[in-house]
């Protein structure tokens, strides 16, 4: 069965909800949220995730074609929206589901290269160091990825992600 409009906005609404749900467990910040649309003054489809004390940026996507560069830009410009020097695209990937904490954590997670410098100017070295050796090009792009439970240890600086009895 193929896509229609609606069901495309609601895989797209389940998506940003799990995504939301895995980076305020892994998190522990129930203030993450998905904020309300805002025309072309979007500031990304997860709000209130912090890097260092500064906005993250976080656009999810459950689409078919992978348009990463296209996905990038629109995170690049929601971030400028946010005022956000971090910005990352939360990718669906196929095959790989999104209920649990275990299929949710696999999920793509990619960004550019100066956006992991800059983070690794703001983050203490052994932090940084220990947590972004999951990073790899992404494909054909100039982009590099990771895993979200990657992005969420880094998120996290390196603690141990969501409570003892759920992890």
């Amino acid at each position: 069965m193929s896509r229609n409009r609606k069901s495309a906005k609601q895989a797209g609404t389940r998506f940003e909800t799990a995504v939301r749900d895995y980076l305020a467990w892994a998190l522990q910040d129930e203030r993450i949220m998905r904020p309300r649309l805002s025309g072309s003054r979007d500031v990304g489809d997860i709000a209130n995730v912090c890097f260092m004390g500064q906005r993250v940026c976080i656009e999810c996507k459950n689409t078919a074609a992978k348009a990463y560069k296209q996905h990038m830009r629109e995170a690049h410009v929601e971030a400028g929206n946010l005022d956000a020097p971090f910005y990352f695209v939360v990718q669906k990937l196929p095959g790989i589901g999104i209920r649990s904490i275990n299929t949710i954590g696999q999920q793509l997670a990619y960004t550019t290269p100066q956006v992991i410098d800059q983070m690794r100017r703001e983050a203490p070295q052994d932090i940084y160091l220990h947590n972004t050796a999951n990073f790899h090009p992404l494909g054909h792009t100039e982009l590099i990825a990771c895993s979200l439970k990657s992005l969420a240890i880094i998120l996290n600086h390196g603690i141990t992600l969501g409570t003892d009895h759920e992890s």
